[in-house]
């Protein structure tokens, strides 16, 4: 592709996607931007300060909003940026290099926070990132020879004037903006907002959950780094009190404020919360009360009404305007087969599983069934991967995905989004960075995969711009199923397709199973319904107590004393 190419299709993209609230933007950047020739110096250097803390809050608004991580640290990470730049700076290093380094730094401590506590519960994400937050401000005060004790780390070196670290605070903030757009519309931010609704349906999906919750909070430290690089220079100081657990406070606080979901939410709620400080200031100089307490004060009552109202933030995301329709090609599935040897798994005195073997088969239906109780989701959990077995193995070509029992949908996701996140394990060029950047490999993948997941939709009968949550059952039912087709496995792996659903919904669910078998895929499905079993499976296994006590065609299976045994004659296959 040609450079002019590549520019045009930028273009076309970026009209594609513009809307109202992108032309306010730009305005309202484009008007900030000559507000050093109407504030003075010292009012210019504060607009600067907190301007740099709203880019530090769009990187945290990735956590909190995209990832749905409750993150505590975020002023930590502008301390380690500062720090680190403060150093560079004092050994004549330049800015630029020094902003460089602070933003490596913040992005180092980012992703080591994320790696230690990103499979933390997220109740237990906050307090632990809330732990941080303290134990770095604790370390900046009782370690005199990292930040010059009390006095701190005085930077005397020259550079940008106020009105040009206004600037650079904008120029930041813009970019930080334009970067939590890009991945959060990228196959990494449905991935993480997938994670963020359902974590378990997202790992059955295949999703690597803790690599982009590591990802995202590197991200999000990589752009504290820079601002608290920039910042301590504006300051000329770095002062340990600047940098305490109050800072990662009110960086959560403002995001909530703002608005998590979009990327102009933290810069608004630093807006917010800045003029309401502005009156706290008023009403405690008239009551003689410090600053310090009534900022502190007010950011508490803030956090408080948030959660207590569960307030959304004041902007809230833009629907995506329809895509530009696009041929699809047809998924590329590498046809293969399952097969379960002896397997074993205990928990505790209870058998789960014992000695369990099966096989599924390209284009075929193996109904594992059985009584509440006898070990069939747990046999699917070891097939699946996600349970390792005590005993015996699993193995197959083409690729197994697993539908979960009950809903896994994703709540707040579209049908389209849905669908976008099964397909994401097939793309080659959906990388972080190519994401970011918006390359042309990268958008003319997505225009594909967005093709084909339309298509797709359309085989499951579906429509593309549906909220998940506010389905039916049934459709809920073919959305997981089309989530999973999408991934390209050769077996899917399907638990309770019927669960919830009617008679009609029920039997459109047997055709579309019978049709994904025509298609030559392999099915393990496990199934209450003794009914639909009968229907759709060409193979019927029987488990006990984690036991296998009939394997066969069904009508074989149906006239097995045992199964009638295990069913104490209630039902009849």
């Amino acid at each position: 592709m040609t450079t002019s190419a590549a520019l045009a299709g930028a273009v076309r993209d970026v009209r594609a996607a513009w809307r109202p609230r992108s032309t306010a933007a730009v305005a309202a950047f484009a008007l900030a931007a000559f507000a050093p020739l109407v504030f003075g110096e010292s009012r210019t250097a504060d607009l600067a300060g907190g301007l740099y803390l709203a880019a530090a809050a769009v990187g945290l608004g990735l956590v909190i909003g995209v990832a749905g991580m409750p993150f505590l640290a975020q002023g930590a990470l502008v301390a380690v940026g500062a720090v680190v730049s403060a150093r560079l700076l004092q050994h004549g290093i330049p800015l630029a290099v020094a902003a460089l380094a602070g933003g490596i730094a913040g992005g180092a401590a980012g992703a080591l926070v994320g790696l230690a506590f990103g499979r933390l519960p997220r109740v237990v994400f906050a307090a632990a990132t809330w732990i941080v937050a303290w134990t770095c401000a604790l370390a900046l005060q009782s370690l005199p020879w990292l930040v010059g004790g009390s006095e701190g780390l005085v930077v005397t070196a020259g550079g940008p004037t106020p009105a040009q670290h206004y600037e650079l605070a904008l120029a930041l903030t813009a970019l930080a903006a334009l970067g939590f757009t890009a991945l959060h519309r990228a196959p990494f931010g449905l991935a993480l907002a997938a994670a963020r609704e359902r974590e378990p349906a997202a790992r059955a999906l295949g999703l690597p959950v803790s690599r982009l919750r590591v990802q995202s909070v590197a991200a999000a430290g990589a752009v504290a780094g820079v601002a608290g690089a920039l910042a301590v220079h504006l300051a000329a100081v770095a002062d340990p009190a600047d940098y305490g657990p109050y800072l990662s406070f009110r960086l959560f606080v403002v995001v909530l404020i703002g608005g998590p979901l979009t990327a102009l939410g933290p810069p608004l709620g630093i807006l917010v919360l800045g003029l309401l400080s502005l009156a706290a200031d008023a009403l405690g100089s008239l009551e003689g009360v410090p600053a310090a307490r009534t900022h502190t004060l007010l950011t508490s009552i803030l956090l408080l009404a948030v959660v207590s109202l569960g307030w959304e933030g004041i902007l809230r995301p833009a629907r995506r305007r329809k895509a530009r329709p696009a041929s699809a090609a047809p998924i590329e599935r590498v046809p293969g087969s399952l097969s379960a040897t002896a397997l074993e798994k205990r928990y505790g005195a209870v058998v789960a599983a014992a000695d369990v073997s099966l096989d599924v088969e390209p284009a075929t239906i193996t109904a594992l069934v059985g009584p509440n109780g006898s070990g069939k989701t747990t046999v699917l959990r070891l097939l699946a991967g996600v349970v390792e077995p005590e005993g015996g193995r699993v193995t197959g070509a083409g690729g197994a995905t697993r539908t979960l029992q009950g809903s896994g949908v994703f709540p707040t996701l579209t049908t389209l989004e849905h669908v976008l996140v099964g397909s994401s394990g097939r793309r080659r060029d959906a990388g972080f960075f190519r994401a970011l950047l918006a390359t042309p490999r990268f958008r003319a993948e997505q225009a594909a995969f967005e093709a084909e997941a339309r298509a797709v939709l359309t085989r499951f009968d579906l429509l593309a711009r549906e909220i998940a949550g506010t389905l039916p059952a049934g459709a809920q039912r073919r959305l997981m199923l089309a989530s999973a087709y999408a991934t390209g496995s050769a077996v899917l792996l399907v638990d309770e397709p019927t669960a919830g659903a009617s008679p009609t919904e029920a039997a459109g669910i047997v055709e579309l199973l019978a049709a994904l078998r025509s298609e030559g895929l392999g099915l393990l499905v496990v199934e209450h319904n003794l009914p639909v079993v009968r229907r759709i499976a060409d193979r019927i296994v029987v488990l006990d107590a984690g036991t296998v006590i009939a394997d066969g065609p069904p009508d074989a299976v149906a006239a097995d004393p045992r199964v009638r045994a295990a069913y104490l004659g209630t039902q009849r296959l």
